[in-house]
């Protein structure tokens, strides 16, 4: 004997169950491609200034500053948080006010002047400079010449021993 209530399944009463299923289903595929991207770490490479894409770059108040390019970013083998760039800073701008950060970061000046405020201490650097940073040490850099300062960064926090 069939069932009282239920009644023969027809394309009105299925369309949706098949609607809800294929948009489940495609949104489930995107958050484990998501997730697999996420989980491969960096893998070795070579990147060339030519296939860097660089972007304005804007303070966090919405001033432009500069040009940003990031070369890579992500986890790597050793390290999480792991991005290294280039910004080209416009004359008498910085691109923050000095911060802290929970990752190690390295920059080094290609060209330009300017000063870089590191744990404390103002430095005045040009071409050939390089900063390096402790996590949670303030830092920042502040363009003081009449010409940009170009510089990269490279930013990671290392992963926990197991």
């Amino acid at each position: 004997m069939p069932y009282p209530f239920r009644r023969p399944a027809n394309l009105k009463t299925l369309a949706p169950w098949a609607l809800a299923a294929a948009l489940g289903g495609g949104w489930l595929a995107r958050e484990a491609a998501i997730a697999d991207e996420k989980a491969a770490p960096i893998a070795s490479a070579t990147i060339n200034l030519d296939q860097v894409k660089m972007d304005d770059y804007s303070r966090p108040d919405g001033k432009r500053v500069g040009k940003i390019g990031v070369y890579l970013g992500g986890d790597t083998p050793a390290s999480t948080k792991f991005v290294t760039g280039r910004l080209v800073l416009d004359a008498g701008q910085s691109p923050h006010a000095p911060h802290t950060h929970a990752e190690e970061e390295v920059m080094v000046i290609e060209s330009g002047t300017g000063e870089i405020v590191c744990d404390g201490k103002a430095t005045k650097i040009g071409p050939g400079s390089v900063m390096y940073s402790t996590p949670n040490a303030p830092h920042g850099i502040v363009n003081t010449g009449a010409t940009p300062i170009v510089f990269y960064f490279i930013k990671w926090a290392g992963k926990p021993s197991s």
